[in-house]
């Protein structure tokens, strides 16, 4: 069978007919029971996503725009207006989407007579003249056109055997039987709007109206029978790009809806479901749409046909761009040329159907490189506080995907691609102890000589919002003292830190999270100074003042993670109570009576937050913030110099203007969640002018389950051998 066979029949078999609907859902059944039972046809429709029929607006109203009239028998199965004719059966229908819009009518040409349909305007000639019906009952076999991406006045002009149309009729005999298809071969061209002109070689019969336009030279539906010429020979249809104008305000009362973007909602519908269809996993053995198109002559390109369609199912899963100029930009970002600023661009999808006439391995790069330019861009609005997780990863499963495939490209191309990376979500430093003691008998500036203590090693890693962690540095393999191992990573993180701030928005640094054990949590991680660039006389800052830095614990690497299912994880359990409460409550661990034990730490309410401004490196106040680490609190807050014990004169008012101004912090309430924004929220304070003395040696300890840590087996490889201890 020849690819336009293959298509044909497809379209076939996914174009219906538009009637009045059955009587009940008990009688539902066979459309043609009796010659008195054969129902009165509107016109035809097709099915562009599981459960959705495309037809015109105007099939649903007679020539003044009244209600077409109903058995007086029937009274609507369940809801249903609408009957759509499937395999010789009326399934029971509701209108749900019209254009134009209620809002469009147009009274002095009968917008205002009573019972005329607000959507019936269609008729006098006001485009789109598209209507979406739901369907209220299963089909017993689902089945879908290929909808093309590609916006009006890219179709090209066809011969008169370029184009098809399909339509539903009776049994030309008029006996009794199913509803007939009736295939007529025609060209296109004359694209003006949303209108696409027909010329066909035999008559259009009345009932066409609705039915789908198929270019057959690339095998996919790209428009809606609208009307015929008085001479049965020509005639309009709209082109199915007019479906982007599609939004809520086109729905009608109390019929099923695509949600608050019906139009994105619907093309990502369309897309998953010829995605399934061509896994091979779910396949049934039956020819798909992809299969017609791969039989067409004349298609040489590098993008394949199962590339679009994997990019397609991919876009239709990651958020919509913030605005059509994004894509436009994206676009124009990738071919070098610029798009059409009457093409209206709403979707991802849209966007995909603009990259036209590139040849050879140049198609496969311009759609790598705009697939990779949407990963970042989505990855960067997704990775903002409050953000959806799964939108994330989809987005960097996108971008892994297009890596992949950009293996195919030339030298240059690949380099190319290569710098289109999502911003990463953070950047981590990590120091693990090294299972050894430092025993040096030289003085070495970090320790005395012949003084034992413990060495660690350190890596400096990329993370993303999907979990996955990239490392940034190779690590030093040599467990050295904590002072030097400090010093090194510090040297090695500034131009880490600043490659990753150029790959976000000018104000959005990437914040630092530094990983240590329990027995360093009395370092002031946000007071530690770093050199601003790689030169030995380049300028120090403090690296809390440039950017949000938080703390979190390397030791809850066993920890289990947030999803594992039957996991009872306080973690993540004190997390959520954390994220839902309205405000976060500030609960001192130990002043002014003596810490809390752990059996009064394990009964606080999940939305608290440990405070502490004692001495956490040892003592008292180092077995309270252990204790409560231990018991899976997220988030607490202590002072990096804070006082020993025990607690000094209440007078001198230190403890209280921390305790204060941490209160203050907690019970903040803006657009972001109190949670989400907390890290922020402090590096405001410390980077402003007038610093508050209370922030000074404040440490955030800020240890999100939702991002756990890389695990020892899941970290990268490092390279055998072993570096000279004293270098840095």
């Amino acid at each position: 069978m020849s690819g336009r066979e293959t298509l044909w029949r497809l379209a076939q078999d996914a174009t219906v007919g538009i009637c009045p609907p059955p009587r009940t859902r008990e009688t539902t059944g066979p459309a043609l029971p009796s010659p008195r039972r054969r129902p009165v046809l509107w016109g035809s429709g097709f099915l562009v996503a599981p459960g959705w029929v495309l037809t015109c607006a105007h099939v649903l109203v007679d020539g003044l725009g009244l209600r077409r009239p109903q058995d007086p028998a029937a009274g609507g199965a369940e809801g249903a207006d609408v009957g759509v004719v499937v395999d010789g059966e009326v399934l029971p229908g509701r209108l749900a989407y019209c254009m134009p819009r209620p809002h469009q009518a147009v009274p002095e040409r009968g917008g205002d007579q009573p019972g005329r349909e607000p959507y019936a305007d269609a008729v006098d000639g006001i485009t789109p003249d598209l209507a979406l019906v739901a369907l209220l009952a299963p089909l017993k076999r689902e089945r879908c056109v290929w909808l093309t991406d590609r916006p009006p006045g890219e179709f090209g002009q066809a011969e008169d055997d370029g184009g098809g149309i399909i339509g539903r009729f009776y049994d030309a005999t008029g006996e009794e039987g199913p509803f007939v298809t009736e295939q007529l071969v025609c060209g296109h061209g004359g694209n003006k709007g949303s209108r696409i002109k027909v010329t066909l070689r035999v008559d259009m019969r009345h009932g066409v109206s609705g039915g789908p336009l198929i270019d057959l030279e690339r095998g996919e539906v790209i428009g809606v029978v609208k009307a015929r010429a008085k001479d049965g020979r020509s005639g309009l249809a709209v082109a199915v790009s007019a479906l982007r104008a599609l939004g809520p305000d086109s729905h009608q009362p109390g019929a099923p809806d695509l949600g608050d973007e019906p139009y994105r909602e619907l093309m990502r519908l369309h897309d998953a479901w010829h995605w399934r269809r061509q896994d091979p996993e779910q396949s049934d053995g039956q020819d798909t749409w992809i299969d017609g198109q791969r039989e067409l002559p004349g298609r040489l390109s590098s993008w394949e046909l199962t590339d679009r369609l994997t990019a397609l199912n991919r876009l239709g899963r990651i958020p919509g761009p913030r605005s059509p100029d994004v894509v436009q930009q994206l676009v124009h970002d990738a071919t070098g040329q610029h798009a059409n600023r009457h093409t209206r661009a709403v979707t991802w999808r849209d966007g995909h159907g603009m990259l036209r006439g590139f040849g050879g391995d140049d198609d496969l790069a311009v759609h790598l490189q705009y697939l990779a330019r949407v990963a970042v861009e989505v990855y960067r609005g997704a990775a903002a506080p409050g953000a959806d997780p799964q939108a994330v990863a989809e987005a960097r499963a996108l971008h892994r995907w297009v890596m992949e495939r950009g293996q195919a490209l030339r030298p240059q191309m690949r380099k190319r691609l290569s710098g289109l990376r999502p911003a990463p979500r953070a950047v981590l430093l990590e120091f693990e102890e090294a299972p050894a003691f430092y025993d040096d008998t030289e003085d070495d500036g970090y320790a005395g000589a012949g003084a034992e203590q413990a060495l660690f090693t350190w890596s400096v890693l990329r993370g993303y919002g999907d979990g996955r962690w990239e490392l940034a540095v190779e690590p030093q393999p040599d467990g050295v003292p904590f002072a030097r191992a400090r010093e090194q990573a510090l040297l090695a993180l500034a131009g880490v830190l600043a490659g990753a701030d150029a790959a976000r928005p000018a104000g959005d640094p990437v914040p630092l999270e530094v990983a240590l054990p329990g027995s360093l949590f009395g370092a002031a991680v946000a007071e530690w100074e770093m050199r601003e660039d790689h030169r030995p006389s380049s300028p120090r800052s403090v690296v809390g003042a440039d950017r949000p830095v938080v703390l979190r614990d390397i030791e809850r690497r066993l920890a289990p993670v947030v999803g594992d299912e039957g996991a009872a994880d306080p973690w993540a359990r004190r997390w959520q109570g954390l994220l839902s409460a309205p405000r976060l409550t500030p609960v001192r661990l130990a002043e002014p009576h003596a810490p809390l034990g752990r059996q009064q730490l394990s009964a606080l309410p999940d939305g608290t937050v440990p405070v502490l401004c004692r001495d956490v490196s040892a003592g008292t106040g180092g077995d309270a913030v252990q204790r409560a680490a231990g018991l899976g609190f997220p988030v607490a807050l202590w002072r990096a110099d804070g006082h020993g014990e025990p607690h000094p004169d209440p007078a001198a008012g230190h403890c209280e203007e921390f305790h204060d101004g941490v209160a203050g912090l907690l019970s903040a309430v803006g657009p972001d969640p109190a949670l989400l924004s907390l890290p922020r929220r402090v590096w405001r304070l410390r980077a402003g002018e007038r610093r508050a003395a209370w922030t000074r040696g404040l440490v955030l300890f800020y240890d999100d389950p939702r991002h756990p840590l890389p695990r020892a087996a899941e970290k990268p490889l490092q390279q055998p051998g072993r570096r000279d201890r004293n270098a840095s």
